[in-house]
């Protein structure tokens, strides 16, 4: 019993977990993280992102299991292996089944803490088992680790973290692999480590390469050519076993991520004499998140005793050369372009450049720990480059103070310190137990400091500013329980681009590192914001809205209390401002659009035609209403006189469309007035081009602010006005302090026929599908075509993986307007089955089952055999 308590809360390897679980939580709770205090752990991409995919994980396994493979709370509509890949494969996400909108915060905390503590755990386990480390020391080796820099500045990127954990598990059993010719844990590792993120583990895969000579020269098999054939087949096994998740992975990267071609020179991306920077504590801020060094400190007990590996003598100089090998590439990798692209699959990385770095401490702590002598002493030359080279770093990291935001003096100061009193305990304490104990605690100290140092200078989310946002949210669905036909929601309010996820329902925007390029530009052609990663659907029209099946409109309220939604505003809508309300409360209202077309519904085979033109969204969407509705040549949008009123700091322009809006003293506001008077009821729409960076700029309309996102590079669309025939308005463009002028590209405005679009969209609605039976992957129903509206039109996103059966018949899809679904058919009633398929996830099945059961039965010949062997007499 004493020696399971030993084992579990003090031994070296309880401690390599506990230490890092303690130190960070006291930071968490000094820093009042939800559940302790009025903060929470969100920041960046894990409050914008991954909290919501958390929120899906839950849904999917405890709701609706087909969500695993399709979700329409994306974007429109999305598959969702590839993203369960990269996002959700961890098993610490079963941990948020318990938890709900309201306390996810707290169960990301705990989830955080669990995961930086395992690492801790395995880099032990693999220190005392592969490397032979004994006593306490691997406790201080082993919290290196998990207390690295890059674990403690990713700690908000929780999808990396488990195939981290599992590195040192991998490279432990490569190890017995080489030692006992043991493949199956090397196999079955290395796959673990693959399901838990396809991303890391192909960073893993370099890794392994570069660490196999290491590990080759360290074991010394005795039939090294069956050991490297062995290391190979299980490789190959690891990889054909994870086959079902990575092939449909694959073919969604080379529909979204690849499509974007990354440019490959032999420049360098960044200085590499910034990187001894990297060894003061706390050397990150946002500004290195987004565009930095790589994040590799470790404590200077570990740099210290790398160079007694280096200068060990019973450590083989192939060894040696190996490592010195794999740590110059690792280190090359941070900066030089061909190895950034090469380890991060092809891509430029958006933020958290050198994402592989952790593999920099990981060698580091290795290297040391073979290196490792109790009583070592540095030699004189080795006195002399470790004192110059810290005071090198600290002097020059002075004279920089003033450049670099990320470090600071009490930073350079504890760089300091802390590296010469290692090398005065090294010199001068030759009694081993206090010796182990004064590094231990200049170790932890170290660690705790850049701990602190770099968590200091990130910003999270209020628990206040959260929980506005979440229950706004989670409302959607339990105010439209009623309803159970199928729709979408278009959001006026919002808190990130995944809220379908997080608040369970049908939405239009999305931000996913595997966007397919496809959603992208139909978005793009629609007048919605789009981009690599995201898409966002904040501008709407009331014939777009109708054609995507928008039924619902989450609103700001019109009353005094809309001031507690403002931080949640993203889009003025003009266009529902006397839609029926189906729900309200305090700063929110529902409305209904009593025009939006059901999911499926016939149409005339125009469509099939529908010309786009990416400069002309409004265009596009009026075209496609037309083609729909089979009457290519009616017009339904007209342009409407724009005139300049008035101006104020601004140099002279005459033209409005393609003119140049230019302060005459830019360190003022600067604003343009123009002025438009509706002649017709219906909704408005300013067209923009792509060319108008609105970036500093404010748009108002009648005084009122009008809520446009920035960023984009292609044509948008915002409504102005609504049923305001006789009304002047004045609409304001204002240049902000600092911003010097404003290209007004493409800038017109336009109107709906709002009688003939009614017509149109009521003629669409004649047919519709009635659902009989769906789920997130499959949709099933009746419905009647006719000779003039012969083809099956839906609101689905056309993607690869979408499969129609008419009347028991398989029928080819097809694509309209560069993005939606429809479904050819001859006139009469029919039964429709469409259901998706993620691409080759079925070949991925088949070559993983045939695989495995191949291995199955050559374990049970192996098996029957050895035991027939043994019952011989």
């Amino acid at each position: 019993m004493k020696k399971t308590i030993q084992n579990s809360l003090y031994s070296p390897v309880a401690l390599s977990f506990w230490l890092p679980f303690f130190f960070l939580l006291t930071y968490f709770i000094y820093r009042h993280m939800a559940p302790f205090g009025n903060s929470t752990i969100l920041t960046v991409d894990l409050g914008q992102q991954y909290l919501d995919y958390f929120a899906q994980f839950k849904h999917t396994v405890l709701q609706d299991p087909s969500a695993f493979f399709y979700s329409f709370s994306s974007g429109l509509g999305s598959d969702m292996v590839a993203e369960w890949s990269y996002y959700l494969m961890s098993p610490f996400n079963f941990i948020f089944l318990l938890a709900n909108p309201t306390t996810l915060p707290d169960w990301i905390l705990l989830v955080t803490l669990l995961k930086i503590a395992f690492a801790g755990l395995t880099m032990a386990i693999f220190l005392e088992r592969a490397l032979h480390l004994k006593g306490y020391i691997v406790t201080i080796f082993a919290i290196n680790y998990p207390l690295s820099a890059w674990f403690i500045s990713n700690d908000l990127n929780l999808l990396w973290l488990d195939t981290a954990i599992l590195v040192p598990i991998v490279l432990l059993t490569l190890h017995k692999l080489l030692r006992t010719s043991k493949a199956w844990p090397f196999a079955l590792s290395l796959s673990l480590a693959i399901l838990s993120n396809y991303y890391i583990a192909w960073m893993l895969a370099l890794f392994l390469i570069l660490y196999l000579p290491i590990a080759w020269t360290n074991e010394r098999p005795k039939q090294p050519l069956l050991l490297l054939l062995k290391v190979a087949i299980a490789s190959l096994s690891a990889v054909l076993l994870t086959a079902w998740l990575w092939l449909p992975t694959l073919a969604q990267l080379q529909m979204g991520k690849t499509t974007h071609s990354a440019k490959w020179t032999l420049s360098f991306e960044n200085n590499p004499a910034f990187l001894f920077f990297k060894l003061i504590p706390g050397s990150f801020d946002f500004n290195q998140m987004q565009n930095g060094q790589a994040n590799f400190l470790v404590a200077p007990i570990i740099i210290f005793f790398i160079w007694a590996f280096f200068s060990k003598k019973s450590i083989r100089l192939t060894e040696k050369f190996f490592s010195l090998f794999a740590m110059a590439i690792l280190i090359l990798a941070t900066c030089w372009t061909p190895l950034i692209l090469l380890f991060h699959g092809g891509q430029y990385p958006v933020w958290y450049p050198a994402r592989f770095s952790f593999f920099i401490s990981l060698l580091a702590i290795i290297l040391a720990a073979r290196g490792y002598q109790p009583g070592w002493l540095p030699s004189i030359l080795a006195r002399l480059f470790f004192l110059a080279g810290t005071l090198a770093i600290t002097i020059c990291g002075s004279l920089q103070l003033n450049k670099l935001s990320y470090i600071d003096k009490p930073e350079l100061l504890t760089f300091l310190f802390v590296y010469l009193l290692t090398i005065l305990t090294l010199l001068f304490l030759n009694q081993h137990i206090l010796r182990l104990w004064v590094l231990g605690i200049l170790t932890a100290f170290f660690l705790i400091a850049n701990l602190a140092m770099t968590l200091n200078h990130i910003s999270y989310l209020t628990n206040k500013e959260y929980q506005s946002g979440a229950k706004q949210v989670s409302i959607v669905n339990q105010s439209l329980k009623q309803d159970n036909s199928w729709y979408r929601v278009a959001e006026g309010l919002g808190r990130t681009y995944n809220d379908g996820f997080l608040g369970s329902f049908k939405a239009g925007s999305h931000f996913s590192s595997l966007l397919p390029a496809n959603s992208a530009t139909f978005y793009r052609n629609m007048g919605q914001i789009s981009g690599d990663s995201k898409v966002s659907y904040n501008n709407g029209t009331t014939v777009l809205d109708s054609l995507l099946s928008f039924k619902y409109y989450l609103d700001q309220s019109n009353d005094s209390s809309s001031k507690q939604t403002n931080t949640l505003k993203r889009s003025t809508r003009p266009d529902y401002q006397n839609a029926p309300i189906v729900a309200s409360g305090k700063g929110w209202a529902i409305k209904k659009n009593e025009t939006a077309l059901p999911l499926a519904y016939a149409a005339s085979n125009q469509a099939l035609n529908t010309p786009i033109n990416i400069r002309y969204p409004l265009a596009n969407q009026e075209r496609l209403l037309t083609y729909l509705a089979g009457k290519k040549a009616e017009i339904l949008l007209t342009q409407q006189p724009l005139s300049m009123s008035g101006s104020y700091n601004l140099a002279k322009s005459e033209n409005i469309t393609g003119g140049v809006i230019q302060a005459v003293n830019k360190k003022e506001p600067a604003s343009l007035l123009l002025t438009f008077t509706p002649t017709t009821d219906g909704a408005y729409y300013l067209n923009l081009g792509g060319a108008f960076d609105l970036s500093g700029v404010i748009l108002t309309l009648n005084g009122h602010q009008v809520k446009q996102e920035s960023g984009y590079n292609h044509t948008v669309a915002l409504n102005l006005a609504n049923d305001a025939k006789g009304q002047e308005q004045t609409l304001a463009i204002v240049l902000q302090k600092g911003t010097s002028k404003g290209y007004l590209d493409d800038l017109a405005l336009y109107a709906f026929d709002k009688t003939q679009v009614q017509k149109d969209l009521e003629k669409l609605h004649t047919h519709p599908l009635k659902i009989t039976k769906s789920s997130s992957r499959r949709i099933e129903g009746e419905m009647t075509t006719t000779k003039q509206q012969s083809l099956i039109m839906t609101s689905i996103l056309y993607a690869p993986g979408w499969k129609a059966q008419l009347d028991g018949h398989t029928v080819a899809t097809k694509q309209v307007a560069s993005g939606l679904l429809a479904v050819p058919s001859t006139p009469g009633k029919h039964h429709l089955v469409l259901t998706y398929t993620p691409p080759y996830l079925m070949v991925g099945i088949v070559i993983s089952g045939t695989f495995a059961f191949l291995l199955s039965l050559i374990y049970g010949y192996k098996r029957f055999f050895s035991l027939a062997r043994s019952k011989r007499p």
